[in-house]
């Protein structure tokens, strides 16, 4: 089985975006499971990702490139599939309609004209969780395959480094993108309510201009490292003692966050708010606690009632359980099983299957 990846980027040996580590895991992880594998993407010449995954430039996808199935990563993605015709699968992180998720903003008409072109030309769809699965369905029908693939974690990472923080203070870690204005209100005020008690420290990037909204930048009591190599990434949550997760707004389905798989995988305590819906497998495990949704006092309330216990470990076999759910690895095989369904019900014809 031949599996193209069209992917609206450029993509990197080292990544530190979860779209991109993302794109590596399962292109990477397919391969092994015996799948041929090729990405296309805006590059000006063909290259490799890791080493064995062809890259070749988009135009790939009008010479007759020979893909059993083209799996499309993302909203922007859907704009490059030009003269494609065969067995395509989509990949969507939120559903968008004409009025949410706020944040997207003057985005909005792009999105969705993205949305129409997957509902039109792709056989099946996958996404993080059942509430964006629902609002697909809710607005575009029940024609197409639809598979739940998460976000996941490595199976191994690297052993500690040294501690990367320059510190006096005990460290509240925020991993990834701050997303949007809301966002930054709220770290900022926690930090303002924390000083001298606890340090914020942010690894990734303030996208809060994302969609066209409202630019802040971050308070100067917060520390800002840049996105990094998700190889450094694990000292800073080996070395934190609270891992912050923030919704981007006040839609659940807007808000599954890819940092608390990398939170758990490092066994690092997480503070959550409320409204993020794959905190679930945290809760149960003892390893995450919640505050109310805005509320940046709630924020430090637990943050502060947290902090002393922030060595606790999770028990090693409920570590193992929770990467053998949910390693790269399995959301591989998850992809694989789906793309097989993908090609088999193209060719007889059949629709609406999957979840």
């Amino acid at each position: 089985m031949h599996i193209g990846f069209l992917f609206h980027k450029i993509p990197v040996e080292n990544p530190s975006s979860i779209d991109q580590v993302r794109l590596r895991a399962l292109c990477l992880g397919l391969a092994r499971l015996g799948a041929r594998v090729t990405v296309v993407a805006p590059v000006s010449r063909p290259g490799f990702l890791g080493g064995s995954i062809p890259v070749r430039p988009l135009q790939a996808l009008s010479e007759n490139p020979g893909f059993d199935a083209l799996k499309v990563c993302y909203h922007y993605s859907m704009e490059l599939v030009r003269d494609y015709r065969g067995p395509l699968a989509c990949r969507l992180v939120r559903v968008v309609d004409e009025r949410l998720p706020e944040r997207d903003g003057g985005e909005r008409e792009r999105l969705l004209a993205c949305q129409l072109l997957a509902a039109q030309r792709a056989d099946g769809m996958i996404f993080n969780n059942r509430q964006n699965a629902a609002r697909w369905r809710a607005r575009y029908g029940a024609g197409k395959g639809i598979a739940i693939i998460p976000t996941g974690c490595p199976t191994e990472i690297p052993a500690a480094g040294p501690d990367p923080y320059v510190r006096r203070l005990p460290v509240m870690l925020f991993l990834g993108s701050l997303a949007s204005p809301r966002m930054i209100r709220l770290i900022n005020e926690a930090a303002e309510r924390l000083r001298g008690r606890m340090a914020i420290h942010v690894v990734g990037r303030n996208k809060s201009r994302l969609y066209g909204g409202e630019f802040l930048p971050l308070s100067p009591l917060i520390e800002e490292h840049g996105e990094i190599p998700e190889e450094a990434v694990w000292d800073h949550i080996r070395y934190a003692r609270i891992g912050l997760a923030l919704a981007a707004g006040p839609d659940p389905f807007d808000n599954d966050l890819s940092k608390i798989m990398s939170y758990m995988r490092g066994g690092l305590p997480i503070l959550c708010e409320e409204r993020i819906p794959n905190i679930g497998q945290a809760l149960r495990s003892g390893l995450a606690w919640r505050f109310a949704f805005g509320d940046a006092g709630d924020l430090v309330r637990v943050a502060l009632m947290m902090e002393p216990s922030g060595a606790r470990e999770i028990e090693p076999e409920a570590l193992d359980s929770f990467i053998d759910r949910n390693s790269w690895s399995r959301r591989a095989e998850a992809l694989y099983r789906f793309m097989q369904k993908l090609i088999s019900f193209r060719e007889k014809g059949k629709r609406g299957w999957g979840l």
